[in-house]
């Protein structure tokens, strides 16, 4: 599962727009919808609709969303710069976010038992 999502930094942080492809363009995943639910939480504005290649180009940030990256920055697409070329400020927040609602909220994941 990878999926890429676009950001769109305004004022500050919590004044950012999430924009990611619709389902029909992309591999709608658990951890994709576990950052929409955080973006959510964190007050962000959430755009999912189709999301053209130019608008990847000019984003301030880009990440992909995935099983094994979980959230990964995005610093160039076809040799073009993607912001300044390091991880972005809604990139990073979403990041801790995520880290930690995985190892606080319980619920969301199920223990393996020890080996024998």
């Amino acid at each position: 599962e990878m999926e890429v999502n676009v950001a769109v930094e305004e004022d500050c942080v919590r004044n950012a727009v999430l924009v990611t492809p619709s389902a029909d363009h992309c591999l709608p995943g658990i951890t994709r919808d576990t950052v929409l639910l955080l973006a959510k939480e964190l007050g962000m504005q959430i755009e999912v609709r189709r999301v053209s290649l130019s608008e990847f180009y000019c984003a301030d940030e880009v990440f992909t969303t995935g099983t094994m990256g979980e959230l990964t920055p995005v610093t160039m697409i076809d040799g073009r710069k993607i912001g300044d070329l390091k991880r972005g400020p809604v990139t990073s927040l979403l990041q801790k976010t995520y880290k930690k609602a995985v190892e606080t909220r319980l619920d969301w994941s199920t223990e393996i038992p020890p080996f024998s």
